[in-house]
């Protein structure tokens, strides 16, 4: 998030005061938004922290509630699992569409480096790729969280015996 705001912040006071502002400076913070929403999105999950309706939730029996939390668990693996594959698929079929904002910068770096590796931060594939590193991080944090779950239900239907 600082960086997002250093270059937002740092290419509105070169647009003001120079006139000019960096061609990508506009693009690049939605990108790294995207990857910062993924990576906040598994986190939020592993610390049981997300959106969850609890007006209906909370009106269920403790132990009902624990094992439906647990049944949300498994099914947030297979969620994880399909955005995984279908971001996977969006990747390898449009990955390859040009950033036409990046053009200038890429080649640019590709000039100072020599590295032709370089052509790929222009197309579109490493930013969605933040939606395959999303959903497998939130399929590991869901299994986690499962495992967490199942394993305290565990112990308290032993401690009922």
């Amino acid at each position: 998030m600082a960086l997002i705001f250093l270059i937002i912040f740092f290419n509105a006071l070169s647009r003001y005061t120079l006139g000019t502002s960096l061609a990508w400076g506009d693009q690049v913070p939605v990108f790294l938004g995207i990857y910062g929403v993924m990576f906040g999105m598994a986190l939020a999950y592993l610390q049981d922290r997300h959106v969850r309706l609890g007006i209906v939730v909370d009106l269920l029996p403790v132990r009902l509630r624990e094992w439906l939390f647990f049944v949300v668990d498994l099914a947030m693996i297979a969620v994880g699992i399909l955005l995984t594959w279908s971001a996977y698929l969006f990747m390898t079929n449009r990955g390859g569409m040009r950033i036409s904002g990046l053009n200038s910068t890429v080649k640019s770096l590709r000039e100072v480096t020599g590295w032709e590796a370089v052509n790929v931060l222009g197309t579109m594939a490493p930013y969605q790729f933040a939606l395959v590193l999303g959903g497998g991080m939130l399929a590991v944090a869901a299994l986690l969280k499962s495992i967490e779950r199942y394993s305290e239900l565990r112990t308290a239907t032993a401690g009922e015996e």
